[in-house]
This record gives C-alpha cells, sequence and structure tokens, in this order.
C-alpha cells in the first residue's frame, strides 16, 4: 500500500500489509495487526474471524439499545394504560 511502512515482500499472500487489512481502532486495531502479521499465510483467516467478532460486537451493542428503548416503550404504555384503567373506572356512573 502507497505510503504505508511495513515493506513486503513482492511475494505477500495477502493484498495489503496486515495494519491496513485490519478493521478498527486502539488497541483492538493493534492486536488484529499483530495476529495477521503471525499468521502471514492463515492472515485471511485471521481476517475474517476478526471482521466476524466486531460484527458480532456491533450487533449485541444494537440488541441491547433495542432492548432498553423497548422495555422503556413497554413501561410508557403500561403507565397510560393505568392512567386509562384508573380514569375510566373513576367516571362509571353508579
Amino acid at each position: 500500500m502507497r505510503g504505508c511502512e511495513f515493506s513486503l515482500p513482492d511475494s505477500y499472500p495477502l493484498p495489503k500489509c496486515p495494519w491496513h487489512m485490519v478493521p478498527g481502532r486502539g488497541p483492538a486495531k493493534i492486536a488484529a495487526a499483530l495476529a495477521v502479521a503471525a499468521a502471514d499465510l492463515g492472515g485471511g483467516f485471521a481476517y475474517k474471524k476478526f471482521k466476524t467478532y466486531l460484527h458480532e460486537k456491533q450487533l449485541r451493542k444494537e440488541r441491547k439499545e433495542r432492548r432498553q428503548r423497548d422495555a422503556a416503550a413497554s413501561e410508557q404504555e403500561e403507565k397510560v394504560r393505568r392512567k386509562r384503567k384508573t380514569a375510566a373506572t373513576k367516571s362509571k356512573p353508579e
């Protein structure tokens, strides 16, 4: 890759250097890049596993947020139901 500090041999099996191949930021990217570099020929496999891990992590985060939103919404609905039920029972003439 142009401007990359890694010097790769012409026969390097991967299309990019390990640093530019892996997604992410910070320590996770460093660990993944080292894993890809160490795996060398198996780098494609390590990259796929890491990418799958990041995707699943994002899905877990989205599910958690969705559950929290749904719980808050159902709590609001329950309050409205109670209010309506209370109002309906108070307004019934005897």
